[in-house]
């Protein structure tokens, strides 16, 4: 029996009243990886066996923050932030790091706002309702094609509104998906963003059951597993050190409310209420291939 892995104006002329120009600079990380060890028993970033340039499929599943499905048009039938069920103006985090390395994504990830998408996208109801995370993945270990395991990663993003009983289901079932007991056979990345940069003991024990499931997989089966929270970019640009102006940003707000745009979204932390810009989705692939390049852990 298998452990329980349990868990980124153009201003034309000087007026009487000032007009901020948009800002010509990317955002950037400005914080590291907050590295540790599996043994070690606090969740830290980890890269226990993990080589990104090798995959050559990475399989995703998760919620909003993995999915997109269209940029937001302000002049479609449908004029919130949410019509056809995309939360971001441009690639997503998981795309970006698959696109670093050249992998194809199979991306099972889906966004909770199904209610509010056109009929051209099909998503799932609930960002981590456990019948829906849990389904997918059970399905896709039960009927999907699935690729070669020495050269796929899987990824799973655990967030806001996850849950213990959820996490603890999702992973047994992440377990059927080319993980058997063979050593060196798994290769599995959690990210985890449960409080976007805040904490609660619930959430806390929550991560902390991940991690430590991580750790007996990682010893006693020998599966190749990676950990990263961005709990660092959010509280770095929202609630503490070095501050969102650190990173590049000019607004560490939303750009889109109803019919409302921003003039600067390169420079916005949040595209959507809750839902990171393609700016900051950007910077969120940064930190995980930054967590698998320096946070190499054997323990």
């Amino acid at each position: 029996m298998f452990p329980l892995l349990s868990f980124t104006v153009l201003a034309l002329c000087a007026t009487a009243s000032a007009i901020s120009l948009p800002r010509t600079d990317a955002v950037h990380l400005a914080v590291s990886p907050q590295c540790g060890t599996l043994s070690g028993g606090v969740p830290a970033d980890v890269n226990a066996g993990l080589s990104l340039s090798t995959y050559k499929t990475i399989v995703a599943f998760g919620g909003n923050f993995c999915s997109r499905s269209v940029v937001v048009q302000l002049n479609h039938a449908y004029t919130d932030s949410y019509t056809g069920g995309g939360t971001t103006n441009g690639p997503t985090w998981v795309e970006n790091l698959a696109n670093s390395v050249g992998a194809q994504l199979i991306n099972h990830a889906v966004s909770w706002n199904h209610s509010r998408a056109t009929s051209k996208v099909t998503v799932c109801k609930s960002l981590f309702q456990r019948t829906e995370l849990d389904g997918r993945i059970s399905v896709t270990a039960a009927y999907g094609n699935i690729p070669d395991p020495a050269t796929t990663l899987y990824v799973i993003f655990f967030g806001i509104g996850s849950s213990p009983i959820s996490a603890k289901n999702i992973l047994v079932r992440a377990s059927q998906l080319k993980c058997p007991r063979q050593s060196n056979i798994c290769r599995l990345q959690i990210v985890d963003n449960y409080g976007l940069g805040k904490t609660n003991p619930i959430g806390d024990a929550f991560k902390q059951d991940v991690f430590a499931s991580l750790g007996t997989g990682h010893s006693r089966y020998g599966w190749n597993v990676g950990f990263a929270s961005f709990n660092s970019i959010w509280n770095g640009v929202l609630y503490g050190s070095p501050g969102y102006e650190a990173f590049g940003y000019t607004n560490p707000g939303v750009c889109v409310q109803g019919n409302t745009q921003c003039s600067d979204p390169d420079h916005t932390f949040y595209w959507a209420p809750g839902n990171p810009s393609a700016a900051t989705h950007s910077i969120m692939a940064t930190y995980i291939t930054e967590v698998l390049s320096k946070c190499v852990s054997s323990t």
